[in-house]
């Protein structure tokens, strides 16, 4: 598989070939000359593999810019007429380059005679080192005779020499039997650009993992009592990695210019970091360059850069070729001139002592591959010298050598990557201390596709694992806005993922000051264009922690964000606190809140759960009280003596005689306060399992369409069993529960077969209601109920309104079996989420005697994998434990289930219990505790009061 591909469609029958050469070896070609000789050349070589035998090989050796320079070209054999339909379609390879993008290129055109010359058709193709097939469909603008019209290919607009293999072309003429929609049309297209693709899931883990953090805030009010339901935003203001830019110190120096003004507020808005594209290189620092470049200009640019607080790389120290050293060093180098080596020293001297203090590291040598005048000449020993040299004058710097081609061109020169490993090789070999490598990042309008840019730059890090990596120019060609901007956020991605990497630089950003402007994220008039929006969306939006979360009970959230400096401010965007989030720690950042509330009570925030082991384990308990200071926590096991101190109690090695309940006693004063009380389960190895999930009932908004509420649950085992389903609307009214939805109806479906309904509950069931305890529904007559015996297997209940109505609703699956029941592994609901009373609320009971795990997840982002819109954006997943006296006891909240202290055992279970996969922080909440025998009540709600569709899931953990 090409790893940049080129998408077409077959070629419709009912063309009829137009070209009148017979044969690419009858084609015309000329070529202008400039003063350093002929534009191009032709050849033709034999071809093998393809349906054409011959190719043109066209080599471009003095470029002029001028696409028209040098041109081969084919006329028709036909008269046309205005509007024809014409598809022109043709084969072509690069065979040699020397643009970092790794392609060739040339403009295809069609067009008619002079003086106008109008063309039909005109557009720029690049290619890559394998035979693709262009398609270029057209209407002829104009008439005709026969041999007027002309199919041509320029060459002469390269902008560096390269050589080029043309075959296989072919002008089909239609005229109004098709339209252009109709006939293929090539669209440069790349691997890992589809929306699935494998790929993004594995750098989403990668990001998570190398670049975010977890961080705990904590609000506390004056005395130091925890302050729950404060809304505190969490806010990323500067980012740790480097997002770069290569910048033009005339116009960072240019006080008058009001778009030069623009430039400047434009660096500090969208980069942390960046170069001066042309300043440092040895030619225009020695003044080679004209006026616009100058040593002053120079070091007051770098001045502004250091004021602004942007981190900046130095470009380069030696770029070692005779045509990008300095002119005074041309003869010399030619001669051999023994002085040359030391004079190449004493411009690292010169320039690193003048720069001191305004880089991080520097571009020690530029583009080895074929750049080469100075090795060539004195011996590749010097690359390993300029290393020492570089870190002799500033042992803090890092130390980069930078080449083009390893990444573009389809990633396919394994050639030019084998030669750059060596080259590094060579440089650590010979005792140069290279700290890292640099891999421009030119690409073509047929980038190379994101799974091979992976390979390369994991390539690299796997044999020098000591090394940095960095992008160091990034831009991609083209006239696809669209494909530009897709590929700069996945390129983006695929290299923000590579643990290694420091820094993604690209190569400029505004039109007026780019080499490429159509690679440009703003144009001339500084309208943003695509890449520029997916560069912001990216780096300022989905990159950009800003989490505004709301404490729970124990005055505390957690979160995971991006590493760099943060603020914590509140809702008014007051700053609280600062602090920095590194690859090397966890934050816990203490906010105190003004409070005129009276002082805490003495009470328990954080309550101790069960847990079921195998004896011979260790079970933790942790608890965590607030109130008066100081207070103590002792630990009694219920009908027994104090076992420990303190917010956590360690039993090691328990056994059967450790089962029992456990619970802390907080003491202050005079004042003392009891905990939950917390059960061990001890079993052994083969011992059978006796709790179970035995019913589950959710609330929420019912809408129509994909906002039906949608429960699912499976049942496990070899026997039947009986369960009793409802959905109950008007009855939810005498509860307080506003806007019920008046007229539920209910389908079962096991997959996509409906195997059961009801839309008005029948009496019969009355007496199924009051024994498993359900709240009765005498005057409510519209809810719908009914009783089925199931085998095992999954299943899913839709509830929805009779006519499309909608409003809150319960749906409720009960274990209506009598005996051994069957286990009900795990149960989901699905629906829509509002806002206060319309928030979605499930219910489900542990039966047994001892603690269960559950995993429990509240589910929002993840849903859009499966087709699902609308949905909640930031869930907060809320769990409660209802108590004897009708209220109910807060466990725990999550906001995101990647930010969990637990978050890998999270992961882990995940996947044993058959769960779909959530990505690393998109959002997606999750539990994993472990509850004993009772009733508990999970709340889904959107942070911040968001609304969306939902899903609650609740899984038995075997």
């Amino acid at each position: 598989m090409l790893l940049s591909t080129l998408v077409a469609q077959d070629i419709p029958s009912g063309g009829q070939a137009m070209i009148a050469q017979a044969t690419i070896n009858d084609s015309g070609f000329y070529s202008n000359s400039t003063s350093e000789g002929v534009v191009a050349s032709r050849e033709f070589v034999a071809v093998t593999g393809q349906d054409f035998t011959t190719a043109a090989r066209v080599q471009t050796l003095n470029p002029n810019g001028q696409f028209w320079s040098s041109v081969m070209d084919f006329t028709s054999n036909r008269a046309v007429s205005d509007g024809d339909v014409v598809l022109l379609h043709f084969w072509m390879r690069a065979i040699a380059t020397t643009d970092e993008t790794g392609t060739v290129t040339m403009q295809a055109f069609v067009e008619g005679p002079g003086p106008d010359y109008t063309k039909s058709a005109s557009l720029q193709i690049n290619a890559i080192s394998a035979w693709q097939h262009f398609f270029i469909p057209f209407a002829v603008d104009g008439n005709y005779a026969a041999g007027a019209l002309g199919f041509k290919f320029g060459f002469g607009n390269t902008g560096r020499p390269q050589t080029l293999e043309l075959g296989g072309v072919e002008a089909l003429w239609y005229g109004n039997s098709l339209t252009t929609d109709d006939l293929p049309r090539t669209s440069f297209q790349y691997v890992g650009r589809d929306a699935n693709a494998s790929w993004r899931l594995d750098a989403a883990n990668r990001i998570n993992e190398y670049r975010k953090n977890r961080y705990v805030v904590r609000a506390r009010d004056g005395s130091g009592f925890p302050i729950g339901g404060e809304k505190l935003r969490v806010r990323l203001v500067r980012h740790a990695f480097q997002f770069g830019t290569a910048m033009v110190a005339s116009r960072i120096m240019d006080a008058n210019g009001a778009a030069n003004a623009t430039y400047r507020e434009k660096i500090l808005e969208l980069f942390n970091s960046g170069t001066l594209e042309n300043d440092t290189k040895w030619p225009p620092w020695d003044g080679e360059w004209g006026g616009g470049f100058n040593q002053t200009q120079t070091l007051n640019a770098l001045q502004w850069t250091q004021d602004n607080d942007l981190v900046m790389r130095g470009h380069v120290l030696v770029w070692p070729s005779i045509r990008n050293l300095p002119n005074h060093l041309t003869a010399r180098v030619q001669a051999a001139d023994a002085t040359v080596p030391a004079t190449v020293m004493a411009h690292f001297e010169e320039i690193m002592n003048a720069t001191r203090g305004y880089f991080v590291d520097w571009d020690v040598m530029n583009e080895p591959y074929d750049n080469y005048d100075l090795m060539q000449t004195y011996g590749y020993d010097l690359m390993g010298e300029w290393f020492k040299k570089a870190a002799e004058l500033d042992a803090g710097l890092g130390r980069f050598v930078n080449d083009y081609g390893i990444l573009s061109g389809g990633g396919l020169n394994t050639t030019k990557q084998d030669a750059y490993a060596a080259t590094i090789q060579r440089i650590k070999n010979d005792g140069g201390p290279i700290t890292g490598i640099g891999f421009q990042g030119h690409f073509s309008a047929s980038p190379t596709g994101i799974p091979k840019v992976w390979e390369i730059l994991d390539r690299y890090a796997t044999e020098f694992p000591d090394l940095d990596l960095r992008i160091t120019e990034f831009d991609i060609g083209g006239e696809d806005a669209d494909l530009q901007a897709d590929y700069l956020r996945d390129f983006y991605t695929v290299a923000f993922s590579h643990p290694n990497m420091l820094g993604i630089q690209a190569w400029g950003f505004w039109a007026d000051a780019h080499w490429r402007a159509e690679s440009a994220m703003f144009s001339s008039d500084w309208t943003e264009r695509p890449i520029g929006t997916a560069y912001r969306e990216l780096v300022h939006g989905a990159w950009k922690t800003n989490d505004l979360r709301t404490t729970a009970i124990d005055g505390r959230f957690a979160g995971r964000g991006f590493l760099g400096d943060y603020v914590v401010e509140d809702e008014a965007g007051n700053v609280l606190q600062t602090f920095t989030l590194t690859a090397g720690q966890e934050a816990t950042v203490d906010v105190v809140i003004a409070s005129d509330t009276a002082p805490a009570q003495l009470s328990f925030v954080l309550h101790p759960t069960g847990t079921t082991v195998p004896s011979g384990s260790t079970v933790r308990f942790t608890a965590e009280a607030t109130g008066p200071e100081p207070h103590t926590i002792a630990w009694f096991k219920e009908g027994g003596a104090q076992v420990g101190t303190g917010n956590d109690l360690v039993l090691s090695n328990v056994s059967g005689s450790d089962e029992g309940r456990y619970y802390a006693v907080a003491t202050a004063g005079g004042t003392t306060v009891e905990s939950r009380r917390a059960r061990i389960g001890v079993r052994g190895p083969n011992a059978p399992r006796s709790e179970l999930l035995a019913n589950i009932s959710t609330r929420a908004r019912v809408q129509t369409g994909l906002g039906f509420m949608v429960a699912g649950f499976v049942v496990e085992g070899s026997t039947s069993k009986e369960v009793v389903i409802r959905a109950v609307g008007p009855q939810l009214g005498a509860f307080g529960v506003p806007g019920v939805l008046a007229d539920p109806q209910i389908r079962l479906f096991q997959g996509v077969t409906e195997i059961a309904s009801n839309d008005n509950w029948s009496p019969d069931l009355a007496d199924d209601f009051a024994t498993l305890g359900a709240f009765a529904l005498t005057a409510d007559t519209a809810s719908a109920a009914l009783r089925t015996t199931l085998n095992s297997g999954a299943y899913t209940v839709e509830v929805s309104g009779v006519n499309d109505t909608t409003g809150v609703a319960i749906v409720e699956v009960y274990d209506a079996a009598t005996g051994d029941p069957v286990q009900m592994t795990n149960i989901s609901t699905r629906g829509q989420i509002g806002t206060g009373a319309d928030i979605m609320v499930a219910g489900f009971v542990i039966e047994g005697s001892v603690p269960q795990r559950v995993l429990v997840r509240g589910i929002g982002p993840a849903l859009a994998r499966f087709g699902v819109t609308g949905t909640v954006s930031d869930p907060v997943l809320r769990l409660f434990e209802s108590l004897p006296d009708g209220s109910a006891r807060h466990l725990r909240t999550n906001y995101d289930w990647s930010a969990a202290a637990n978050a890998a055992e999270l992961k882990e279970t995940t996947a044993r219990v058959g769960a779909f996969s959530l990505i690393p922080g998109d959002g997606d909440a999750a539990l994993l505790i472990d509850l004993e025998p009772g009733t508990y009540t999970v709340e889904l709600a959107g942070a911040n009061d968001e609304t969306g569709i939902g899903l609650i899931e609740v899984y038995r953990v075997p």
